[in-house]
């Protein structure tokens, strides 16, 4: 008899935690919600920061995939000009190859700066004589978007 009501009792207990389990009475503590609102805003603060940095990567790709294009529009002028054209003399005061002091500037009064005409980059090109071997000719030109060198490349052609 003793074990009947034992058995009894603990299945009216488990009934009895089981109701109260699934009870809609039963309600959240100010622990459980703390926990859920931190683990809710650290997911937020993830993703937005991810959004961030998914923008400014869109944005260098942009400036770069403009630039490269520059460029290739800038070579191309630069190609078909006679080798004795004004624009292709070599710069005296230019040292090196990556000196952008001395070196042209694709502006209005040029065929370059008319050609290559984009708001917000600058265009510069070197050459130098003799370089890498005689008798050549090396144009450097480079595209800059808000004083930083975004590309560059060379051209290499018979004087």
């Amino acid at each position: 008899m003793k074990k009947i009501k034992n058995k009894l009792n603990s299945k009216r207990h488990i009934l009895s935690t089981i109701s109260f389990l699934l009870s809609p009475s039963r309600g959240f503590t100010l622990l459980e919600i703390l926990i859920a609102v931190m683990i809710l805003a650290v997911g937020i603060l993830t993703v937005s920061q991810m959004t961030i940095l998914g923008l400014r990567t869109n944005r260098v790709i942009r400036d770069r995939s403009k630039a490269r294009e520059i460029l290739a529009e800038g070579m191309e002028v630069l190609k078909i000009l006679d080798a004795e054209d004004p624009l292709l003399i070599a710069n005296k005061d230019t040292l090196t190859l990556d000196d952008t002091t001395g070196a042209y500037r694709a502006d209005t009064t040029n065929i370059v700066g008319r050609t290559v005409t984009h708001v917000g980059y600058n265009v510069y090109w070197n050459i130098v004589d003799d370089h890498p071997n005689a008798g050549l000719k090396t144009i450097r030109m480079f595209v800059f978007r808000q004083d930083k060198r975004l590309i560059h490349a060379d051209y290499v052609r018979w004087r």
